[in-house]
């Protein structure tokens, strides 16, 4: 491999590295008007087909 291939492959790991650690460092949080603020009033999703 050259140089270049080596150095994009690095860039690639290193952006995978930080998508991997992104929620251990902030957990997602649901966002809504009356829902998510904290684990007693969840929010609900509805799929409608």
């Amino acid at each position: 491999m050259d140089k270049y291939t080596k150095t994009v492959l690095a860039v690639i790991a290193f952006a995978l590295v930080l998508i991997a650690t992104q929620n251990v460092i902030t957990p997602a949080k649901a966002r809504g008007e009356d829902c998510g603020w904290n684990q007693y009033n969840p929010c609900y999703v509805k799929l409608v087909p």
